[in-house]
């Protein structure tokens, strides 16, 4: 079993969910606790990544095994989750510089 962690953008993003999508994701969490590698690898400029299917949505996640933790990075719909994920990371590069 692992500690999940969820980024700041995450969990606002989980915040904003209606109450029914909520329950899902939290249900998808708690499987992914038990079995990290559950999601499927991303590859390309999301190589590292991992995404689990929950229903319409999407939990985009990294798996820190040294520190036995799961990293939650983005939450949304199929439709625009990798392009959402896409933009953040862009802009936190751009902040670092």
């Amino acid at each position: 079993m692992v500690r999940v962690r969820l980024t700041s953008e995450a969990a606002r993003l989980i915040a904003k969910l209606p109450p029914e999508i909520k329950q899902l994701i939290r249900s998808a969490i708690d499987d992914l606790r038990e079995d990290p590698r559950k999601g499927a690898e991303l590859a390309g400029d999301l190589a590292g990544y991992r995404s689990l299917k929950s229903r319409r949505y999407r939990i985009i996640y990294r798996l820190n095994e040294e520190e036995r933790a799961l990293d939650i990075y983005h939450v949304g719909h199929r439709r625009d989750v990798y392009e959402s994920l896409r933009a953040l990371l862009e802009a936190s590069l751009s902040r670092r510089r």
